[in-house]
């Protein structure tokens, strides 16, 4: 049985290591990164480095050991060639501020991807028209609430639209 940590229901606004699945990595694609001002354990203001994510609800706030593995994994020192990158995040036990706390680390290497699967026609979903089979997949699957290779969002697409006149004509 997997157990909850207290923190995941302080509605938290940051990624906690209490978000990592016990025992396994949380595999995100960066969508951007930037910086804001928020309030450390000193409640002083500090600017720090935010990264969020198109598939996580919460941004990361990154420390410079999580910075180094990211700019590892996207094999660039530039955040904006971050965009995109697939990281995956651990829970790990170090030592900061004078005590053993849990803390979000990034593997330094990408993450193994699991084979991307049409829903509708059970092919692989693979790159297509300078698209990458990942973008595709995100895509489809957040349009159409399903993942789908190239030829069947087409094929989604065209429905959609149909359905959008048949109910303009209605």
């Amino acid at each position: 049985m997997e157990k909850t940590d207290y923190r995941k229901l302080m509605d938290k606004p940051y990624l906690g290591a209490w978000d990592i699945p016990e025992r396994d990595d949380l595999v995100l694609t960066i969508k951007s990164v930037g910086t804001e001002e928020v309030m450390n354990e000193s409640h002083k203001k500090e600017e720090v480095m935010l990264i969020t994510f198109t598939d996580a609800k919460k941004p990361m706030i990154c420390n410079v050991t999580n910075a180094k593995a990211i700019a590892k994994v996207a094999g660039s020192t530039y955040i904006e060639d971050w965009k995109g990158v697939r990281i995956a995040l651990y829970s790990a036990q170090v030592q900061a501020f004078g005590d053993t706390r849990d803390a979000i680390r990034v593997r330094p290497y990408p993450p193994k991807l699991e084979k991307l699967v049409c829903a509708d026609c059970g092919k692989e979903i693979t790159d297509h028209a300078g698209y990458k089979a990942l973008s595709i997949a995100e895509s489809s699957r957040g349009t159409y609430g399903r993942t789908l290779c190239w030829e069947c969002a087409q094929k989604a697409k065209k429905a959609a639209e149909e359905k959008a006149k048949e109910s303009d004509v209605l």
